[in-house]
């Protein structure tokens, strides 16, 4: 097999056992949510914030945040240089846990050499004690000399 087309480094087939269709219902309804007018919920330094910076995930800190023209939550963090990718990925896991509603959806990408992870979550309809509602934020993750 072309290493190309491997999957992982010791991927032999090339292909999967199935789908994950039975899931699309759900990650549907969240881009759904997503788009609705006013449905992210205002004052997430008030929601959010007081949670992260308490989170005190080990080799992992909470720098500052903002909140950006477009009503995302931008948090800055950082890990220690030599933190592997799996162990940043571990790290960033608990750290949404801490704000994380019943939906989530996460994804991560590299942006100039910055780690990104974007983040919808929320209350779909009639899942909760409050009505419908989510948030939005944006992490980046930067590497240090110093071991936060």
């Amino acid at each position: 097999m072309n290493p190309s087309q491997r999957r992982w480094d010791t991927d032999e087939r090339g292909f999967g056992a199935g789908n994950a269709a039975v899931f699309a219902p759900e990650m549907e309804e969240l881009a759904a949510l997503a788009r609705r007018d006013a449905w992210v919920a205002e004052e997430p330094e008030v929601h959010l914030v007081p949670h992260l910076m308490a989170a005190g995930v080990p080799g992992l800190a909470v720098e500052g945040w903002n909140i950006g023209d477009d009503g995302v939550l931008n948090v800055e963090a950082v890990v220690g240089a030599h933190t592997t990718h799996r162990d940043v990925r571990r790290r960033l896991w608990a750290l949404l846990g801490s704000i994380a509603e019943p939906a989530t959806s996460v994804r991560e990408h590299d942006h100039e050499g910055t780690l990104v992870v974007d983040v919808v979550t929320g209350v779909p309809e009639g899942e909760g004690p409050f009505a419908t509602h989510g948030h939005a934020l944006r992490v980046r993750v930067r590497r240090t000399a110093v071991e936060p």
